[in-house]
């Protein structure tokens, strides 16, 4: 009947559209979409499977009404409606008169231009990374703790569902060579599980788990004018929407990743980590995006065998996210790294590129200060006096040791002009038994004091001209006796410089040798 019903809808919708190429259907495995002018109609196939049950009419329509009610929180100009589809089926209207056989959700079209998948294949937005990263961080930020968070993410379920996608792809991977592979992930990603009940608790006890969006892939964004969009969360399964927020996060670095755009993903993931503070996410952050590619590999090889299939390519895309799975249990040994310099020198900009170089983890002193004293809150104290700025320093080094034992590479924007400061950090490497290295960040005062100038209002750093005179008449140099590798860097050549590899290579091959040989 569903496929009567189709026909007919889709003959109604033509003979009201002037142009036919304006008209259209695309059919998935669980749905069918008609395309009409500015409308789309999303229209559930009447299927139960191991993951979804849209059986009966009462099932589609209640999901209809899901879909509709948690997309709306991320795009609502998208989601318009729950319809009715009246009968008989060869006579189907959408809200007619006839009785009820089945529902659509009614949707804005929009264009496949805007796409994250497509706009991803174009040279990229210079703010990407900050438009993707606000608009994960906001919605999550948004999500309060449901009765579906005291029912899902505990421990056991994220371990069993990951311990079932690994036994399904050792019965889907073809090549002996990545059995090997797999197995060795496996083994890995089922102790480290066990390794991480107690976060995984945690985390869970502090509200993490939420209803989130559950498929967040770049083929589920829209990226239009600088607004980023996210649509198609899951509907069919509260147990794969009530998730950890990084598990949801993990799933658009994971893609990304695998997309080849690696320091994008780097950059999201800071974006992420400075709107949210959740720097306590990077202890499960490896895991989620292991269990996310394992996922993907799983999903390219069951479609391998289907009709119509290109088994060739699948296996070809599953390999690429094994090999991103493979990687998250042995990503090298951290390091910390502090960048040195005064205001408007800019570290930040700069360090972010680094910190992409380095997949690591940037941690920004004026975002920091912000979070401890307030940003522009003129009844705060002084951001700037010795106490704010000891606090700040003491957060920075709270940061960097969480990073660095959760096996992340710590990358501390600051200034640190004094001698006392750096003694603190350079003690820090020492007790977390890691490599240390410095970015020397050298600007004329002139350009320094132009930069300030411009940037007033328009960035996490309050600092001022003031600031300014003020660090450079009391800043200590860098000494000869203090350890650690230092890199200077001109930061007066172009932003787009730092993007390469080549400036910081000296002092990532200090920091891990090992890898910049294979580089």
């Amino acid at each position: 009947m569903q496929l009567r019903m189709i026909e007919a809808l889709g003959r109604r919708l033509s003979a009201n559209q002037p142009d036919a190429a304006e008209t259209g259907l695309i059919e998935t495995h669980i749905s069918w979409i008609l395309l009409a002018g500015q409308e789309a109609f999303k229209i559930k196939k009447a299927v139960g499977l191991d993951f979804l049950d849209y059986s009966t009419l009462e099932d589609r329509r209640f999901f209809c009404q899901e879909e509709l009610r948690l997309n709306r929180r991320t795009a609502p100009e998208l989601y318009l409606d729950v319809l009715p589809i009246t009968g008989p089926a060869e006579e189907a209207a959408f809200d007619g008169r006839g009785p009820v056989i089945d529902y659509a959700v009614h949707m804005r079209r929009f264009a496949p231009d805007g796409l994250l998948t497509t706009v991803l294949e174009r040279p990229l937005p210079a703010d990407l990374a900050a438009a993707l990263a606000s608009a994960v961080a906001g919605f999550h930020q948004s999500l309060r703790r449901g009765r579906g968070s005291s029912l899902h993410g505990l421990p056991e379920e994220i371990r069993n569902a990951t311990s079932e996608v690994c036994a399904s792809l050792s019965a889907l991977v073809p090549r002996a060579d990545s059995q090997h592979r797999l197995r060795d992930v496996s083994q890995w990603i089922e102790a480290e599980g066990e390794r991480l009940d107690c976060v995984f608790a945690a985390r869970r006890q502090a509200g993490r788990v939420r209803e989130c969006h559950g498929d967040l892939h770049c083929g589920n964004i829209i990226v239009r004018e600088g607004r980023v969009r996210l649509f198609d969360g899951i509907e069919f399964s509260a147990s794969l929407r009530f998730i950890d927020v990084i598990d949801d996060l993990a799933f658009l670095l994971m893609d990304l990743q695998a997309r080849g755009h690696a320091p994008l993903a780097n950059a999201c993931l800071n974006r992420y980590l400075e709107a949210t503070a959740d720097y306590d996410g990077l202890r499960v952050l490896r895991y989620y995006v292991a269990y996310r590619a394992l996922v993907r590999a799983m999903v390219e090889l069951m479609q391998a065998h289907g009709a119509g299939a290109a088994p060739e390519r699948a296996e070809r895309r599953a390999a690429t996210y094994l090999d991103i799975a493979d990687r998250q249990r042995g990503p090298g040994r951290p390091a910390l790294v502090l960048t040195h310099g005064f205001s408007g020198a800019g570290k930040s900009s700069l360090s972010l590129a680094l910190a992409g170089h380095l997949d690591g983890i940037r941690l920004r002193a004026d975002v920091e200060r912000g979070r401890l004293f307030g940003v522009g809150d003129a009844s705060q104290p002084d951001k700037y006096s010795a106490h704010a700025s000891e606090a700040t320093y003491e957060q920075l080094a709270h940061l960097a040791t969480l990073c660095a034992s959760s096996g992340w590479t710590a990358l501390v924007d600051a200034t640190f002009l004094q001698r006392t400061r750096r003694a603190r950090f350079h003690a820090l490497a020492g007790e977390l038994g890691v490599p240390l290295g410095l970015v020397d960040f050298q600007a004329p005062p002139e350009l320094l004091a132009e930069r300030i100038r411009a940037r007033m209002g328009r960035d996490a750093s309050e600092a001022d001209l003031s600031v300014l005179r003020s660090q450079i008449a009391s800043a200590d140099p860098l000494g000869e006796d203090e350890p650690g590798f230092v890199l200077p860097y001109d930061a007066t050549r172009p932003l787009a410089d730092a993007a390469q590899r080549a400036p910081w290579q000296p002092l990532l091959a200090h920091l891990c040798p090992a890898r910049e040989a294979r580089a």
